[in-house]
C-alpha cells in the first residue's frame, strides 16, 4: 500500500509533538503549514485536516504563542491567517532557552529564601536551578551553530 509521503509526514508531526505533550492535531496543523509554506486560513486548515475550526484555532493559537506559528493578515479578509514561522526549529530552541533561564531564576529566589537551617536544601535546589541556567546555555550554543550551518550551506 503506498502512502502519500505529504500525508504521512503530517501525521509523524502529530505523533511527535503528542509525545512532547502538546496534542497530536497540532502538530499536524504545523507539520501542514511546513508543507504548504504559505499562510494559511483557518477554513483551509480545518478542510486539509478534517478537523474542526475550533480545533484548528485552539491549536494554531496554542502554537503562535510558542511562537512556533506566526498569524498574517490578508488585506481584504477578516479571516485568520498562520504560516509556519521560517525556521521553527530554532525559535523552539530559543523559547525553550528562554523559559529554562526564567525557571532557573525562579527557583534560584525560592532557594534562596530558604533559612540558613535548611542551607542542604537550599545548595540541592540551587543545583537544580544551574541545570536549567546549564541547559539554557546549550541551547543557545546549539540555535547558534545550527544558524551558522544554515548560513554555510546558503
Amino acid at each position: 500500500m503506498n502512502r502519500d509521503p505529504i500525508d504521512h509526514f503530517i501525521e509523524q508531526m502529530g505523533f511527535m509533538t503528542q509525545e512532547d505533550g502538546l496534542p497530536r492535531i497540532a502538530g499536524q496543523v504545523l507539520g501542514y503549514l511546513l508543507v504548504e509554506g504559505e499562510p494559511r486560513t483557518l477554513a483551509e486548515i480545518t478542510e486539509a485536516l478534517s478537523i474542526s475550526k475550533a480545533s484548528a484555532s485552539t491549536n494554531c493559537r496554542q502554537l503562535a504563542d510558542k511562537g512556533i506559528l506566526t498569524r498574517v493578515a490578508t488585506r481584504g479578509s477578516r479571516a485568520d491567517s498562520y504560516m509556519a514561522v521560517t525556521n521553527p526549529a530554532e525559535d523552539m530552541l530559543a523559547g525553550m532557552a528562554a523559559r529554562f533561564r526564567t525557571r532557573a531564576r525562579s527557583i534560584e529566589d525560592a532557594a534562596a529564601s530558604f533559612p540558613d537551617s535548611r542551607a542542604e536544601a537550599r545548595a540541592r535546589v540551587t543545583t537544580f536551578a544551574q541545570f536549567f541556567r546549564t541547559s539554557a546555555d546549550f541551547l543557545d550554543e546549539w540555535t547558534e551553530r545550527a544558524q551558522r550551518q544554515m548560513a554555510d550551506t546558503e
